[in-house]
C-alpha cells in the first residue's frame, strides 16, 4: 500500500526589493506557506520547499519576480508528525534512523 501525506516542491525565488526590505519579503513568502531552507539576501534569491499546490501563490507574493520549481516528491511525515495525514506507519522505511 502506498501512503503519502503531501505532494511537495522544492523552488527557487528570485526577489525584486531593496536589500531592506529582504527579511520582510521572506515574511511574506513564509505565510504563503514556504519553509525556507536558504536566503541569500546579497542575490535576492530564497530557497525553499512548499505543497506543490501553493507554488503558484508564491507568485503572487510583493516583490516576487522568479519562482522556479526545482523538484517534486511525495512527503509520508511519520505516524506522531502533526502533517501525518495518514496515520499509517511506512513499512519500507528505514529503521537505521
Amino acid at each position: 500500500m502506498i501512503h503519502h501525506d503531501a505532494e511537495m516542491t522544492d523552488v527557487v525565488a528570485v526577489l525584486d526589493c531593496p536589500l531592506e526590505r529582504v527579511e520582510e519579503i521572506v515574511g511574506k513568502l513564509k505565510q504563503a506557506g514556504l519553509d525556507c531552507i536558504n536566503v541569500d539576501s546579497d542575490e535576492r534569491v530564497v530557497e525553499g520547499c512548499i505543497e506543490s499546490s501553493k507554488v503558484h501563490d508564491l507568485q503572487k507574493v510583493e516583490c516576487v519576480r522568479y519562482v522556479r520549481s526545482v523538484f517534486s516528491f511525495t512527503a509520508d511525515y511519520p505516524v506522531g508528525d502533526p502533517r501525518d495525514k495518514d496515520l499509517v506507519e511506512d513499512q519500507y522505511r528505514d529503521t537505521d534512523e
